[in-house]
């Protein structure tokens, strides 16, 4: 059974526009200070069973927040275009997981005063069927 993370991680370095950009630098909750740029960090919020009337459905509601990081404002908003194209409205699989939707909720830009790098927030919610 495929890890939810990994398979989203393996589904946007199979973009290539993503994989041009951050080459594999893609991490969990944060990336390193001294790592280059561009990269992306995603964090998992939240992970929450979709319920019927007969009990659990086996569909998941995942919320992530992606951040893509980089030196330029041209250059993170290139790689936050990049994800955002593949993953809003995507229907289809991450590996062997079924996604019924992913959707883009909201999105932000900030400029971290210390460093001066760029940041873009992506928060989606994306809808897949558990595996047992």
């Amino acid at each position: 059974m495929t890890d939810f993370d990994e398979a989203l991680v393996d589904y946007l370095l199979g973009c290539p526009g993503i994989a041009a950009l951050v080459a594999r630098r893609i991490f969990p909750d944060y990336f390193p200070q001294d790592e280059q740029l561009p990269a992306i960090a995603y964090t998992l919020e939240d992970d929450s069973s979709q319920q019927t009337q007969q009990g659990p459905s086996g569909m998941r509601a995942a919320i992530y927040l992606i951040s893509t990081w980089a030196d330029t404002r041209r250059e993170v908003m290139a790689v936050a275009r990049q994800v955002r194209s593949i993953l809003d409205g995507y229907r289809g699989a991450f590996k062997d997981i079924p996604v019924t939707g992913a959707f883009l909720d909201n999105m932000s830009r900030e400029r971290d005063s210390d460093t001066g790098a760029y940041c873009v927030s992506m928060r989606f919610t994306i809808h897949y069927q558990e595996l047992q």
